[in-house]
């Protein structure tokens, strides 16, 4: 199987929106799935994994002063567990210190086992809790982050 990763052209949201629609409770609609990839807002990065010429899943994050913030990671269902979720976020990570950030964030499912799993092998660390955040099941947002670089302090006298 090969598997690329390329930024995401408005031909790829009827796709994503399946993919998005698929795989949460709350999606995204198809609107706001277009509105990020045709953003002219720089600090916006959408990728698409493909394999085997069909999309499999894609990422979103956003740039700003420094940070790095990831919004969405979605397989396909039928290509999970081939690590392609991995794949996509050393991706964005690649992004973001190329963007020159420091800090990357993410919230995720409390009870997403297989994420959490993934976020803590690549460096992420658990900051905090937004207890009962997700309406359906009541689950807990697990707030996460990986340094990707130091941080200057700057004092004025």
């Amino acid at each position: 199987m090969n598997e690329t990763i390329r930024q995401a052209k408005l031909y790829d949201v009827p796709a994503l929106s399946r993919i998005e629609q698929d795989s949460f409770d709350s999606p995204w609609s198809a609107d706001e799935i277009a509105k990020d990839v045709t953003s002219k807002d720089g600090g916006i990065y959408v990728a698409v994994i493909e394999s085997g010429g069909e999309t499999a899943g894609y990422a979103e994050m956003r740039t700003v002063a420094g940070e790095a913030q990831i919004y969405n990671i979605v397989i396909d269902k039928a290509f999970r567990g081939r690590g392609l979720g991995e794949m996509l976020l050393r991706h964005l990570i690649d992004r973001a210190k190329e963007a020159g950030c420091r800090l990357m964030t993410l919230e995720v499912r409390g009870g997403n086992g297989a994420a959490m799993e993934l976020y803590h092998k690549l460096g992420f660390r658990e900051v905090g809790r937004r207890k009962g955040y997700y309406a359906k099941g009541g689950e807990d947002a697990v707030l996460m982050d990986l340094m990707l670089g130091e941080f200057e302090i700057t004092v004025e006298v």
